[in-house]
């Protein structure tokens, strides 16, 4: 082996990662998913520099650039600098600009900078300062990044493009009742704010019956532009079975200026309209989040080897990294491991419970690995290969609260506060 691997799995709360060296050493290193160290002040402590006891074992300056936040008691912050430099033997940081007063034994900082929290732990594991490229190496990686943001909501702006009259597809769904006996029935909130209908029509055969006016339609998407959507779901009737409507649609809607499409045709190119028209609804949702993602990452790995784990517990590049294939990304590593782990002990089936910080996921592994090819996820139908896997949006770090009738347990985490 001539470079580093590693192999790392980020969670709603933690990053634990793991790296082998060229010559088989293994180590680890556990950060919080937002990126941010943190420590406390000891003895010793002056405005120009900062003593932490817990930094003996960190690399030399390793911590030179980042930022450095005093908190106060409630966790805000009184004052912020950059360290110039780190002293492990003497288990000190010191500041490039002193602070306004000298902190005190106790006091709380947190360290930080723009670099995701996979990146702090290569950077730790490898010794190698901001100011220091990354050689290259070996990532494979699994996260929860999709699936935190499908549970707590917090994806792109979106919109679904579909055929006229076809508007209110996918709130009218399948008219399943999961809860026969409910009282008040709550219709789950589409992941879409806005529908467009594009004036075009194909039949069960693939015939064109009406062509869009390709200038009615740049008017539609200019206006979703302007209103603030950030991604599209193109999703037309029959588009399964010819999708030169979709692609003209998508080519206008890149002229327009919109970079996130997700259309139905490459994404779940099936008969139901319903399954398709969601599980494009929700890669559309989620990818920008993606993106971005991988974006920050391919910054600082510009010559290595990048893969993801998909929601079927395979590896993908990158740039192949698409919404419906993250939702459970990171879930899937673990019920790899937990099978493999077993079946090295001599157990031949098992169940698996791993509760994070956001949500809790429960599964099984009865010699073979156990596929959905059609599930709800979060409230999301999704038609994509993955993991049988239970998710419940609660988890260690769940936020509980009242809503006024009862309590209630997440979907909103409060993360590594």
């Amino acid at each position: 082996m001539s470079r580093w691997e590693f192999w790392i799995d980020v969670g709603g709360t933690f990053t634990d990662s793991f790296g082998c060296a060229p010559d088989g050493t293994v180590r680890n290193y556990k950060v919080l998913s937002s990126g941010v160290v943190k420590g406390a002040v000891a003895a010793g402590s002056t405005s120009t520099r900062i003593v932490d006891q817990g930094r003996a074992s960190d690399p030399a300056n390793i911590w030179t650039g980042f930022r450095l936040r005093v908190l106060d008691a409630a966790g805000g912050s009184r004052c912020e600098t950059r360290v110039s430099a780190f002293e492990p033997a003497s288990r000190t940081l010191e500041l490039a600009t002193p602070l306004p007063f000298a902190p005190q034994p106790g006091d709380r900082y947190e360290l930080s900078c723009d670099a995701e929290a996979p990146i702090v732990a290569i950077r730790y594991l490898l010794g190698a300062p901001l100011a220091q490229p990354i050689p290259p190496v070996t990532v494979r990686l699994g996260t929860t990044r999709g699936t935190n943001a499908l549970i707590t909501r917090r994806g792109a702006r979106t919109a679904l493009v579909t055929t006229r009259g076809f508007g209110d597809i996918l709130h009218i769904g399948y008219q399943n009742r999961p809860r026969l006996f409910e009282l008040a029935i709550k219709k789950r909130v589409p992941l879409f704010e806005a529908v467009v209908e594009i004036d075009e029509r194909v039949d069960a055969e693939g015939r064109v019956l009406s062509a869009p006016d390709e200038a009615a339609v740049r008017q539609q998407l200019e206006s979703l532009r302007d209103a603030g959507i950030q991604s599209l779901a193109i999703c037309l009737l029959h588009g399964f079975v010819n999708a030169e409507h979709e692609e003209i649609v998508a080519r206008i809607a890149r002229e327009t200026g919109f970079e996130e499409l997700s259309v139905s045709s490459r994404i779940a190119p099936l008969v139901k309209i319903v399954s398709r028209g969601d599980t494009t609804v929700a890669d559309a949702y989620l990818n920008p989040i993606l993106r971005q993602y991988v974006g920050g990452l391919r910054r600082h790995l510009a010559d290595s080897s990048l893969r993801l784990l998909t929601s079927a517990g395979g590896l993908v590049d990158a740039d192949k990294f698409v919404g419906k294939d993250s939702i459970l990304s990171g879930p899937a590593g673990g019920v790899v491991g937990f099978s493999r782990v077993a079946q090295a002990a001599g157990f031949s089936r098992s169940l698996g419970f791993d509760m994070g910080g956001t949500s809790t996921d429960v599964s099984r592994f009865d010699g073979r690995y156990e596929l959905e090819f059609e599930t709800e996820k979060a409230g999301v139908r999704v038609v994509a290969p993955m993991m049988a896997i239970e998710t419940v949006a609660a988890g260690g770090g769940s936020i509980c609260h009242f809503d006024g009738v009862k309590l209630v347990v997440g979907p909103d985490s409060a993360g590594g506060a």
